[in-house]
């Protein structure tokens, strides 16, 4: 290898994509510790949605349920453990998912209470395929109980509390999704 090729490896190797199984949010492993997620459907706010996760014979998240509109609910999710995350070192959000056709959510909130405001970003499924999706923190949007604000806030990523996987957008009905791993990356 002359000198040129070993600089343009080397720029190469220092600007690819590094991960460390430690930025792992979730996975089938972690379902079944104490860092595992759970289930919050609008029942929290009178709404009759319902769903549950649970680990299928190929160690993967089955996350499934009923979404109904009834009684001014609309949404199902799979939320993270509310704790201190700091993303500051990341650059996107990645998710291996087979979904259903339908469109999901990955939302980020930076408070430990319930105060209507997530960060949230929106992403399509394909019917019984799995697709990974990368997400770059610069597209969240804030949103307001489900509402996108006109606000150009962006996503504090050293301030995050919980991370959720949800189902909403007025999509009425059943739904069941296969979730691989939810995981960070970053680019050196």
């Amino acid at each position: 290898m002359n000198f040129l090729s070993f600089i343009i490896a080397a720029i190469i190797m220092n600007n690819s994509v590094q991960q460390n199984e430690n930025d792992v949010l979730i996975n089938s492993s972690l379902m079944k510790t104490e860092n595992q997620w759970r289930i919050v459907n609008d029942g929290v706010m009178g709404g009759l949605s319902l769903s549950r996760a649970i680990i299928n014979n190929d160690n993967k998240i089955v996350f499934s349920g009923n979404v109904s509109l009834e009684n001014n609910g609309g949404f199902a999710s799979l939320r993270s453990p509310v704790k201190d995350y700091n993303f500051e070192k990341f650059s996107r959000i990645e998710i291996k998912i087979k979904g259903d056709g339908k469109r999901y959510s990955i939302s980020m909130k930076e408070t430990t209470y319930f105060n209507g405001y997530f960060y949230t970003v929106s992403f399509e499924t394909k019917k019984d395929e799995y697709i990974i999706v990368q997400i770059p923190f610069n597209e969240f949007k804030l949103y307001y109980f489900g509402k996108e604000t006109n606000s150009n806030k962006k996503i504090p990523l050293n301030n995050i509390k919980e991370i959720s996987l949800l189902i909403g957008d007025k999509q009425e009905g059943d739904f069941i999704t296969e979730v691989d791993y939810i995981k960070l990356y970053w680019l050196n």
